[in-house]
């Protein structure tokens, strides 16, 4: 089977980036390579700052007074750790989007809520969004993403031109994306107030 690695890659970044009207300054954790790989397709990027994931929270204060209009976040470790929320929210604009790894809505539902309720005590909106992985290069899997913002929202706010017509994209495109955040209705049922659409 192909490797899908991609998959989540272009997820959680065109995504966010999509949701944004104008992003120009992206903070990337724990993903450089693969992040800064689909970042490459906008030419209107003014900035981008990598951290890996290790001490991320100090890493994050060092930063300063920069404001972002998205961070990236390639990896679950800091997404229930309400200090780096903190450190993550003071380095974004008002405006700014935030993408993160997830628990999984169906095999891990009672980390999933605390991961969203905790993203929710800060943002307007924190929703669950998913893409797929194969396992074991056999076995195609849903995986999911977080999309946390003050301002933009994910599926009423997409810029469809900039979705559809930026060149390089394997998976993700505008009806992608916005299919991504459906969810069952027992989902939908068992997370009512936790998800905030």
């Amino acid at each position: 089977m192909e490797n899908l690695d991609y998959i989540k890659s272009e997820m959680l970044t065109h995504v966010p980036f999509n949701t944004h009207a104008d992003p120009k300054r992206v903070l990337v954790i724990n993903g450089a390579k693969r992040v800064g790989k689909e970042l490459e397709k906008y030419n209107t990027i003014e900035e981008i700052v990598n951290i890996d994931d290790i001490d991320t929270v100090e890493k994050l204060q060092k930063l300063g007074v920069k404001k972002f209009d998205l961070a990236i976040v390639y990896t679950p470790k800091y997404t229930n750790n309400r200090e780096f929320w903190i450190e993550l929210t003071k380095l974004l604009d008002e405006k700014g989007v935030v993408s993160i790894e997830m628990s999984n809505l169906f095999i891990s539902p009672s980390s999933a809520k605390e991961e969203l309720k905790l993203a929710g005590s800060i943002y307007t909106i924190a929703m669950p969004y998913r893409y797929e992985r194969a396992t074991n290069g056999e076995v195609i899997t849903s995986e999911y993403l977080m999309l946390a913002s003050r301002f933009y929202h994910p599926t009423a706010d997409i810029n469809l031109q900039r979705a559809d017509l930026t060149d390089g994209f394997a998976y993700y495109n505008s009806d992608i994306a916005i299919a991504a955040f459906t969810t069952p209705t027992f989902i939908n049922k068992d997370f009512l107030g936790v998800i905030k659409r």
